[in-house]
């Protein structure tokens, strides 16, 4: 599986293929004429869909059967919580860049509760 990206730009979600080549370019046309993004924010893809069939990110924010919300991370080379249970079980609600707000909700937990 090749892996797949996309980006947090300023206050852009950018979702087209991205390109690294020791610098990164956020498409074909940028690396053609060497405009960088270095201060961009990678995503990577776990490969995974929720219970809508949206694709699910790193940074991406899920809200589990019991009602928790809880950011997609890698750790220990593998994506958390999405890792621990069945992707169609919770559903994507935002990401951490452009839902803030989730962040300070009630239900929203930085790791997953045993």
């Amino acid at each position: 599986m090749i892996p797949k990206f996309r980006a947090w730009f300023g206050s852009e979600m950018y979702d087209k293929p991205v390109v690294y080549d020791g610098e990164f370019y956020l498409d074909w046309r940028d690396f053609e004429n060497g405009k960088t993004y270095n201060g961009a924010v990678l995503m990577q893809s776990t490969g995974l869909v929720d219970k809508n069939g949206k694709e699910i990110f790193e940074g991406d924010i899920v809200r589990m059967h019991s009602g928790e919300l809880l950011p997609v991370k890698l750790h220990h080379g593998m994506f958390e919580p999405v890792c621990y249970y069945a992707s169609r079980a919770f559903g994507r609600v935002g990401n951490v860049f452009e839902n803030p707000e989730l962040l300070e909700h009630p239900d929203f937990r930085e790791e997953i509760n045993d």
